[in-house]
């Protein structure tokens, strides 16, 4: 799984100093162990392999000063530094969402399953402008670990991407097409770059 990981980000990592490489230098280096350490201890589970290796490799982007040229997932979605990740899962999960969540740390519904409210099972990994989140969903399930995606409007629900090595992989594909085509890619959720040099998805 590790491999997996760090295959596609160096794959993502090398199409950006390529072709976009101003949104290349907003991605900060490997998040600081204890910040990752302090996560692990906030959130009260176990995180995932891959998501920890992730953080090894790099520590999100600053969201609030580089969100004009920060690189991002499709569509809009800008990796977290682990010391946000800490903060948006403290924030939102203040008010748990009542139909999933129970004192004792258990959930009523299933890993995948959508939610209305913010379940404390879902980890924060992306935050896009318009306050939506994608989140590890680490509720038990079949779907254990998928990404889903949160609005405070619409609640959370399942992304196609069964884990963060899914998400780094099919992202790494689609920069890869957008190569190949010699940058006539085109649809909802391509790749393409803007005039100033930044990475942007269509």
């Amino acid at each position: 799984m590790n491999g997996g990981i760090d295959a596609a980000w160096e794959r993502i990592t090398a199409w950006l100093h390529i072709h976009a490489p101003v949104t290349a230098a907003t991605l900060r280096p490997p998040a600081p162990a204890e910040d990752i350490h302090a996560t692990q201890k906030a959130v009260g589970q176990a995180l995932p392999g891959d998501l920890l290796r992730w953080w090894g490799l790099m520590d999100g982007v600053d969201d609030q000063r580089d969100y004009r040229t920060a690189f991002t997932f499709p569509e809009v979605h800008m990796p977290l530094p682990v010391a946000r990740v800490r903060e948006e899962w403290a924030s939102l999960s203040r008010y748990p969402d009542e139909d999933c969540c129970r004192p004792d740390g258990h959930h009523l519904r299933s890993a995948g399953d959508a939610t209305f409210g913010y379940c404390t099972a879902l980890i924060p990994i992306c935050r896009g402008v318009d306050g939506a989140i994608l989140a590890l969903d680490l509720r038990p399930g079949n779907h254990h670990g998928c990404v889903m995606d949160w609005m405070a409007q619409a609640g959370a629900h399942r992304t196609p991407w069964a884990s963060i090595a899914a998400m780094l992989t099919d992202t790494a594909g689609r920069l890869d097409r957008h190569r190949a085509a010699a940058e006539s890619q085109t649809g909802p959720g391509a790749p393409a770059i803007r005039d100033d040099g930044a990475l942007t998805w269509t």
